[in-house]
């Protein structure tokens, strides 16, 4: 919601038509999204999951930007991709995960850095530790759980399972 208001407002005083499309989108104005998104009626459709499914098709994509890419799988990146004609990519994270980052390296993907915090953002601290180091990432997430932090903890996904 708020890039949508953010990218409408910069965009209406050029005629860009801009669409939201979420999974509250109410079934009326989804079906109306969808259709206008297939003729090139909207030009931007800011979403959420919402863009990946089968019914969303794209006149011409060309341009896919995913702002925190690692909440989204890679099935689900390519499945938006795909709807398109090789559309350029702009992947987006605060977390480095290690796949982004080797795709960085061995992938055809460039890495671009953002070194400037927003004003009075507080820096992130990122730890790469090894399975040998286990009880020491526990003991630092009590702490800092004990100290009214959150936690946010990556790990790679290897199989689909039940759990």
């Amino acid at each position: 919601n708020q890039h949508y208001h953010k990218i409408s407002a910069m965009l209406e005083d050029f005629g860009v038509r801009v669409a939201l499309l979420t999974r509250s989108t109410k079934t009326m104005e989804r079906r109306e999204i969808y259709k206008e998104l297939a003729d090139g009626s909207i030009n931007v459709v800011i979403g959420t999951h919402a863009l990946i499914q089968e019914q969303v098709s794209f006149k011409k994509l060309g341009l896919v930007i995913i702002d925190e890419q690692h909440r989204f799988g890679v099935v689900q990146r390519l499945a938006l991709i795909n709807k398109g004609d090789r559309p350029d990519i702009l992947a987006m994270t605060a977390t480095p995960i290690p796949r982004s980052l080797a795709l960085t390296v061995y992938g055809d993907t460039a890495l671009s850095e953002i070194r400037h915090l927003p004003a009075g953002r507080k820096p992130i601290k990122s730890y790469w530790k090894t399975s040998s180091q286990l009880d020491e990432v526990y003991s630092l997430m009590r702490q800092q759980l004990a100290e009214g932090f959150q936690i946010y903890a990556v790990t790679p996904l290897i199989s689909e399972s039940e759990t």
